[in-house]
């Protein structure tokens, strides 16, 4: 499904970054992500679980904490097109990095499967046991929005922490790759890895965003459309 991207062992992939982020590249010749741009106090317990599958599935770190994100498939294209800015919001100017890694060094996941992950939810292999889940926990009078507070470290119900473990186990059909929107995680990139730099400075456009606001203030629900892609 992704071999278009590939170039022998090497695999094409794109991240948006910040102007300083490109400038450390650049003096360093390596960017790896800095941890105090992350909202650990949010997203840690996904942002550790993904970093233990990095260690059990592609080359081990050097030192490197967290994953740098980027882009392997989105649609016909690598990465998200640019999109209207129709909300006018404040966004700092980004850069569009393509660069190559190899494909040992590179852990793919479907974008739309993680969001279950991030909503604290279990990634389904049907539509139909995605709501054999959802009567379950109406069931027991979970409501969805209480599941997020495993992966937000926030205080949870007894009844969510005993059925978080069984949630976590459905995590790693995300390397599936069913839909056709792929995230990849590498652990740092090298300049000499770099193909192009894009400077990204129209504010009446966003970047690099699956999740920008519609026109009408919603976002897109990538939980419903992934099951689009699963058999009954």
């Amino acid at each position: 499904m992704i071999m278009d991207r590939r170039n022998g062992n090497n695999m094409k992939l794109v991240t948006f970054q910040t102007k300083e982020a490109l400038d450390v590249l650049k003096k360093t010749g390596i960017l790896i992500t800095n941890e105090a741009y992350i909202d650990l106090k949010k997203y840690s317990v996904p942002y550790d679980w993904i970093v233990h599958e990095m260690r059990q599935k592609i080359c081990p770190r050097n030192g490197e904490r967290y994953p740098i994100w980027a882009w392997a498939k989105c649609g016909s294209s690598i990465a998200p097109k640019k999109k209207k800015n129709r909300l006018n919001v404040a966004q700092k100017h980004l850069v569009r990095i393509t660069f190559e890694k190899t494909v040992e060094k590179v852990l793919l996941s479907d974008y739309m499967a993680y969001s279950f992950v991030l909503n604290g939810q279990p990634v389904p292999k049907t539509s139909t046991e995605y709501a054999q889940f959802l009567k379950k926990i109406q069931k027991e009078n979970i409501p969805l929005e209480a599941l997020k507070s495993v992966v937000r470290n926030e205080k949870s119900l007894p009844k969510v922490m005993k059925l978080f473990p069984k949630i976590k186990q459905t995590w790693e059909r995300i390397f599936d790759l069913k839909s056709n929107v792929h995230q990849a995680c590498v652990w740092n990139i090298k300049m000499s890895e770099v193909r192009k730099v894009e400077m990204l400075n129209d504010s009446k456009y966003m970047y690099g965003s699956m999740n920008a606001k519609k026109s009408d203030g919603s976002r897109p629900d990538w939980k419903k459309r992934y099951l689009d892609f699963l058999p009954e």
